[in-house]
């Protein structure tokens, strides 16, 4: 495929609006929308006004009559939002993937440095480098940890579980500076099939059917964490579908690839985990309640019309 020269112009917020408008999009205020579109990269923005193009006409690039530029913002905030909401949420999450792992890990093998045993993990051939890849990880932020917990291991104490890795501390500590993706990468090496520690058991602790539906819901919400964490779009992103759904929600999502099936797996969590201090239900309904432009496209976003009467979201 051959290349050509990108010679697009940058174009100044007044640029854009004109653009927009010559596209039959209207604005309520000019003035308004000027101060955002310098704000906000219009390349970030533009996906916002998405829905209102006129897909079955003559010119799909062209809006649809009565299509309002304040529209796409309303929608932009409620992503906004929704990330805020969903990185909270996931963060209990996150805090009991990590302790109960390991409580149960700990305690089945009375070794609170586990995580460098490796049998353990699946090793392939012998080849210990995706383990090792994660223990690498750990001990380079581990070594620059200024954190006063970190700095008074370091100068007291070393481990006899692995010589590559003595400087590491037990995973009780080391697991504080895990990202979720990590902690996704550990549960997903463990050899679960160990008949002396029981994965199912933890899985079901979470609402999962077995220790390989589990590993798959953390993939899926780690997916969806790096999103809010990187203010990437969320409302309606195309993500993976999370497995054993029916173990999850009664009434299906219009658009099993959309966020809705994550978030219902986050809320199943959350009902499991008997975490009290957050409804994710009445925050949703808040948020659909204050941006009626998502709420009118929320099947986009892979919510069924009613999803709140859902028995997963009673509770």
């Amino acid at each position: 495929m051959p290349y050509s020269l990108y010679l697009k112009p940058y174009r100044q917020p007044i640029d854009l609006i004109n653009d927009l408008k010559g596209k039959n999009l209207l604005f309520s205020n000019e003035v308004e929308a000027e101060k955002i579109l310098s704000q906000i990269s219009y390349y970030h923005f533009k996906i916002y006004l998405h829905p209102m193009l006129d897909l079955q006409g003559t010119n799909p690039k062209v809006y649809r009559s009565n299509s309002f530029f304040e529209s796409g913002v309303e929608l932009y905030r409620f992503d906004e939002e929704l990330r805020i909401l969903m990185f909270k949420a996931i963060a209990k999450i996150e805090v009991k993937l990590r302790s109960r792992l390991d409580h149960l890990i700990s305690r089945t093998t009375s070794d609170p440095f586990w995580y460098l045993d490796n049998s353990l993990f699946f090793i392939v051939r012998n080849n210990t480098y995706a383990i090792d890849s994660i223990r690498d990880k750990i001990s380079n932020d581990f070594n620059r940890e200024k954190e006063l917990y970190a700095s008074n291991y370091r100068s007291k104490y070393y481990n006899d579980k692995h010589d590559k890795y003595k400087n590491l501390p037990p995973f009780w500590i080391a697991s504080e500076l895990l990202s979720l993706g990590q902690i996704y990468k550990i549960y997903d090496a463990i050899n679960h099939s160990l008949p002396t520690i029981d994965f199912d058991n933890l899985a079901k602790e979470f609402g999962a059917k077995d220790y390989k539906v589990l590993v798959n819901w953390i993939r899926c919400i780690r997916d969806v964490r790096n999103r809010c964490a990187h203010h990437s779009r969320l409302w309606n992103a195309k993500l993976s579908i999370p497995s054993n759904l029916n173990n999850v929600l009664t009434i299906s999502s219009p658009n099993k690839h959309r966020p809705y099936t994550t978030i219902a797996v986050i809320q199943k969590m959350l009902k499991k985990l008997q975490i009290q201090n957050l409804d994710l239900r009445a925050e949703l309904e808040d948020i659909f309640n204050r941006y009626p432009f998502a709420n009118n496209h929320m099947h986009q976003a892979g919510f069924p019309t009613n999803w709140n009467t859902d028995p997963l979201w009673i509770r």
